[in-house]
């Protein structure tokens, strides 16, 4: 059972999406629990526990309810909204717990309260296994918590290299919607419009580069609740803002990437993005900021360029660099590909956390159910038997 806070849109929710729909269903009976609704469609058999977005509570004894009724053979939370989740999961006589790190917002950047720090050791101490989506998360948690790293394992994020890939035809279909010329270098981003991605530095550096000259437009897929802010910001900005699309949320992603000349992932904050992935996947040269798993996937200036957090100079001046540079652009876009296909498709993700799942029940031969409760669907002691792991 995955339990996490939503499954609206977000880098984090795609992994839970895709696994749900890609680990091998012979050996994996898989069943979502989310604490608060989502406006898209989930998955079949998804359990929502119906709190409201903004609601605070102690989820423990719900969740364990839960969790003693369903009987899952592993549980596996993400993120600080799920963390009661291990505790319930203990309570529940669950026999393999897991918890992963897949990001930081605005409120989670600096030092943490001393009660989140405390319930966050006592939290890891207890699941069987605890990871983290980048080295940087790992080295972030460890040092807040006085953890040795060997403790906390790593499973970076994967990008379906056969969806995201270069496709002439979406990328001449998608220009010519917009009208487009030839010529025009098209710089986007895709994320949700939210204070840590930082978009207003986006805008900053697209309009010091036109100022440079350069002839672009510039494409922002996604929604959120920066929205209003960032349009408010291209009144200011008057020829930026007859540039600028905003595409809202999206169905077809890899189109609108392979439609970039130039992908600008200005975070202030990552895990492990996935967006970074799908447009190097396509082939589309990125600029990303210098923070958390970004600097894990882009090798400066062979596979795309790093720039600090919050530099909107930084930006301009690789972007007037690749807008008049067609091939050494194309260059690094090729690259690009070749590093994601070579270290991080989603194939090689989906391995690890099988691997991961299997290996947990190996080491849970001896089962404890809960008192006055039999279990007559024994767990496989093996992922090779024909019995399935919930």
């Amino acid at each position: 059972m995955h339990v996490v806070r939503t499954l609206a849109t977000g880098g984090m929710e795609t992994v839970v999406r895709r696994l749900v729909s890609a680990l091998d269903p012979d050996q994996f009976q898989q069943t979502v629990c989310t604490l608060v609704p989502a406006p898209c469609k989930q998955p079949p058999g998804t359990i929502c526990l119906g709190r409201s977005p903004g609601e605070a509570a102690f989820l423990v004894p719900q969740l364990t309810r839960l969790f003693r009724r369903e009987r899952p053979d592993i549980v596996h939370s993400r993120n600080w909204a799920t963390i009661e989740t291990v505790a319930a999961a203990k309570l529940a006589g669950i026999s393999g717990i897991v918890h992963s790190e897949h990001g930081r917002d605005l409120n989670t950047m600096g030092p943490q309260p001393w009660r989140r720090l405390t319930l966050r050791r006592i939290s890891y101490a207890c699941a069987d296994r605890v990871f983290c989506v980048s080295r940087e998360l790992r080295e972030y948690y460890c040092q807040q918590l006085g953890m040795n790293p060997t403790s906390i394992d790593v499973i970076a994020n994967g990008v379906d290299i056969g969806q995201f890939s270069p496709n002439p035809k979406a990328r001449s279909e998608r220009r010519a919607s917009l009208g487009i010329r030839p010529r025009t270098i098209v710089v986007g981003t895709v994320g949700r419009l939210d204070p840590v991605k930082d978009h207003l530095t986006l805008l900053r550096a697209a309009d010091a580069t036109l100022k440079k000259g350069v002839d672009l437009r510039l494409v922002i897929v996604g929604d959120g609740p920066q929205r209003s802010v960032l349009e408010n910001e291209l009144k200011s900005r008057s020829d930026l803002g007859r540039r600028t699309f905003f595409t809202g949320e999206v169905s077809n992603v890899a189109d609108w990437l392979n439609s970039f000349d130039i992908f600008v992932l200005p975070s202030l904050s990552e895990g492990m993005s996935n967006t970074l992935l799908e447009a190097m996947a396509v082939g589309v040269t990125p600029i990303a900021t210098a923070v958390g798993g970004n600097i894990e996937v882009v090798e400066h200036g062979r596979s795309g360029m790093l720039v600090p957090a919050g530099d909107a100079e930084a930006i301009c001046a690789f972007l007037v660099q690749l807008a008049t540079a067609d091939e050494h652009r194309r260059v690094l876009g090729r690259n690009a590909r070749e590093r994601v296909m070579t270290d991080f498709s989603f194939e090689r993700t989906l391995k690890r956390y099988a691997e991961m799942y299997c290996d947990l029940m190996k080491a849970r031969d001896v089962r404890h159910p809960i008192p006055g409760q039999t279990r007559t669907d024994s767990c496989a002691r093996n992922c090779t038997s024909n019995d399935r792991v919930a």
